[in-house]
């Protein structure tokens, strides 16, 4: 027989919260690593919109020269107070549950996994992204899996709350392809995948090792798409430009195996750029090969044929 006070029991079970309540504010202090990476974003989105130069926290073309912590710290900085306050919620909310169950350093390897892979296919496909939105997608990813296998995370995750995770990574896309506002779509979906293929690791001992090995290519692809890969797959159209001036700076410089390698790269993501060409051109001749450097100024005279320098150019070499 079903009572009043039966169904009542069994609605308050159907439709509890989405979420386990966030811990309170006065509980930061026993989750150092995710307050405090929270509290740092904060710190650095402040002081972002105030003006201060935080251009080297950003992913840039430096990531190519060396500089791979901006995979890292380009989560820190937010562009606004809606982006950084949702991050932030959701960041706290999973990420302590996390912590209070894993420890501290497990925590922080997660999040610098997720991050590391999330920024650098974002950065090897697109222009970069600011925010800790792929980070908060790969705790989520995680949690989902691991909410209905793993009693300790027990309705951390709900039905309610992956149709709002799903449903927010769909309307973003929308959103970025109706240039509506842009988001860091790749960074979202890699961030989720990254989870899931950590939680299956945790939880599937018989598919750890093929759940590693995913885990492993992501990130070596991701590294790989960063650097080396970056002008052969990067899609944005934008990319390239600090790659064209590094070129010209080693050419002034007499560095011209360096402005070679450049130039090379800037060609690659600019292919219509008459100035790339005719710089690349130079360097080829400087070092001797002259087939390649007629075949660059060449392409230089084709994209702008007025150009007295361009045709003068492929004139010296004929």
């Amino acid at each position: 027989m079903c009572t009043p006070e039966l169904l009542a029991r069994g609605l308050r079970g159907r439709y509890r919260s989405v979420v386990r309540h966030a811990p309170k504010w006065t509980e930061i202090p026993q989750y150092p690593v995710i307050s405090g990476i929270g509290l740092l974003a904060t710190a650095v989105t402040i002081a972002w919109w105030s003006k201060v130069n935080i251009s080297p926290l950003f992913a840039s073309a430096m990531i190519r020269r060396g500089e791979l912590w901006r995979l890292v710290t380009c989560i820190l900085p937010h562009g606004d107070i809606l982006h950084l306050a949702f991050n932030l919620y959701w960041f706290w909310v999973f990420g302590a549950v996390v912590e209070r169950v894993y420890g501290h350093m497990r925590t922080a390897a997660l999040i610098l996994l997720f991050a590391v892979a999330s920024s650098s296919l974002e950065f090897a496909f697109a222009v970069g992204g600011v925010g800790l939105s792929g980070v908060v997608y790969g705790l989520f990813g995680f949690l989902w899996i691991l909410s209905p296998r793993d009693d300790r995370f027990r309705d951390v995750v709900d039905g309610r709350t992956v149709q709002l995770f799903v449903g927010w990574f769909f309307f973003c896309i929308v959103t970025t392809l109706m240039k509506i506002f842009p988001v860091a779509n790749i960074a979202h979906g890699v961030g989720a995948v990254v989870g899931i293929l950590t939680a299956y690791a945790a939880v599937m001992p018989r598919r750890r090792m093929l759940a590693i090995a995913g885990t492993a290519a992501v990130v070596c692809a991701g590294i790989w798409g960063a650097t080396a890969g970056r002008p052969r797959i990067n899609l944005s159209g934008k990319a390239g430009y600090e790659e064209g001036q590094w070129g010209y700076d080693a050419l002034t410089d007499g560095r011209d195996r360096e402005a070679l390698r450049w130039l090379r790269d800037a060609v690659i993501y600019q292919p219509n750029s008459a100035i790339y060409w005719y710089d690349l051109g130079i360097a080829h001749q400087r070092l001797g090969n002259k087939a390649a450097a007629q075949a660059a100024y060449q392409k230089a005279h084709q994209l702008e044929p007025n150009d007295a320098d361009y045709s003068a150019a492929v004139e010296d070499l004929e």
